[in-house]
């Protein structure tokens, strides 16, 4: 049994498939060419670029019936090629309509700050700014696009090559920062056919049972530890809705900082105040130095809950000489979030703010890197300093305020979600 309207299978060849998707754009697209950040000026919708995503989403999807690393590894090259075996599935790509290509942000006369085109949100779009002072542009990115995909394959392989499209789709993006809605896709014949939470579970659960995929904790994301949507009049409000949730919950006044007069307030996470502890007990001083803001009684001694949304992360205390990075391993900066943000299109044309929390194993450790002048050494994070719910139990604590007795930083922003007018499905 279906779980939607399938595109039809067509058989041109003897021992092998055709899918022809229909695919929008329906958030702008940014990077995905042969330069990073940067739109390819000649084929801006790549099949490799195409083919990374669908690994990933066979793996969150498909990939979650394996018992062991080496057992995904071995099937997933089997489907998708390695380096001394071609992929079995073949891609085509033709582009239908190549949209609109424009800058994202502006600088207005007489300031450095850029600002960006209407319900286009800075949190996510960060890298893209540009800078005024060293005389960078702002990025350019690409809107309305619309591309055919026609994969080919033995017929062995429809469950995979179904499952991934699927959940790509409906769940993933193209280009860069697809995990913060840039890109989004949507398909209308794979799509929930309507907004309604019981009914998207209803949708969800058919696909889930028609593609075998059994949901469960693996070392590698799978797919979904839970879904909530938000009912929104089109995809870039959606997009700008859910993006500024999350910038909310992290640095919103009165939730991620202290309220302040013509300027950012103190931060109400532990970060920053764990970062001058680190330093000050590494240099040795019994005092701060006065530039430092004092003391912050509220927060624990060492605490960096936030690594949880995804990293690197540039811890920069302006004002203070502090800028270090929270980074994965010492060897290794990134950990892709387990958190989506992105909006969603219905088969029946109504758009809705989506947040969907892949399946991740906890997170067990990360590393503050040095910046030039900060820290005299880098600092292994452990487990206890990520996740232990008693450093959360302070005094206008997002987590804790959240969560009742504490939880996660993930934990955390779901249940703020939800006294946001957020609708759970999963």
């Amino acid at each position: 049994m279906k779980c939607q309207n399938w595109p039809k299978k067509v058989n041109p060849n003897p021992g092998s498939l055709t899918e022809i998707y229909e695919i929008q754009v329906i958030t702008p697209i940014f990077g995905g060419g042969v330069k990073v950040g940067e739109n390819d000026p000649v084929t801006l919708i790549r099949p490799s670029s195409i083919r990374g995503h669908l690994r990933f989403w066979w793996r969150a999807t498909r990939g979650a019936n394996c018992s062991t690393v080496a057992d995904l590894r071995q099937r997933e090259g089997e489907i998708w090629g390695t380096t001394e075996n071609p992929s079995k599935v073949r891609l085509q790509v033709e582009i239908k309509s190549q949209g609109k290509t424009y800058s994202c942000a502006h600088f207005p006369k007489d300031k450095n700050s850029p600002q960006f085109e209407k319900n286009h949100p800075p949190y996510a779009l960060f890298p893209f700014q540009g800078n005024k002072r060293d005389g960078i542009s702002p990025a350019k990115c690409t809107s309305n696009v619309s591309f055919e995909l026609r994969l080919t394959y033995p017929p062995t392989k429809s469950l995979d090559v179904d499952a991934a499209v699927w959940a790509w789709t409906n769940f993933g993006g193209i280009g860069a920062r697809t995990r913060r809605g840039c890109g989004s896709l949507y398909c209308k014949e794979l799509s929930p056919p309507e907004q309604n939470a019981s009914e998207i579970k209803s949708w969800y659960e058919r696909c889930l049972k028609s593609f075998g995929i059994a949901p469960s904790t693996k070392s590698w994301p799978t797919i979904l530890n839970s879904l909530l949507v938000q009912s929104s009049s089109d995809a870039i409000q959606a997009w700008a809705n859910v993006v500024g949730l999350m910038q909310n919950f992290r640095q919103g006044e009165k939730i991620g900082r202290d309220p302040a007069p013509n300027r950012p307030g103190r931060s109400r996470w532990p970060e920053p105040e764990s970062v001058r502890n680190i330093v000050q007990r590494q240099k040795n001083w019994k005092t701060r130095p006065k530039y430092w803001h004092p003391p912050d009684l509220r927060m624990p001694d060492i605490a960096f809950p936030r690594a949880e949304y995804g990293m690197p992360i540039i811890i920069e205390i302006r004002g203070e000489g502090l800028k270090p990075t929270l980074q994965h391993t010492k060897d290794h900066d990134r950990m892709a979030s387990p958190i989506i943000l992105r909006p969603i299109r219905f088969s029946n044309g109504s758009f809705a703010s989506m947040i969907m929390r892949l399946n991740t194993s906890p997170l067990q450790s990360a590393y503050l890197k040095p910046d030039n002048n900060d820290l005299v050494a880098g600092y292994p994070i452990s487990v206890s300093e990520i996740s232990d719910p008693w450093r959360s139990a302070f005094s206008d604590s997002p987590r804790h305020r959240f969560c009742s007795g504490g939880c996660s930083a993930l934990d955390a922003f779901m249940s703020f979600a939800l006294t946001r007018g957020f609708v759970k499905v999963i």
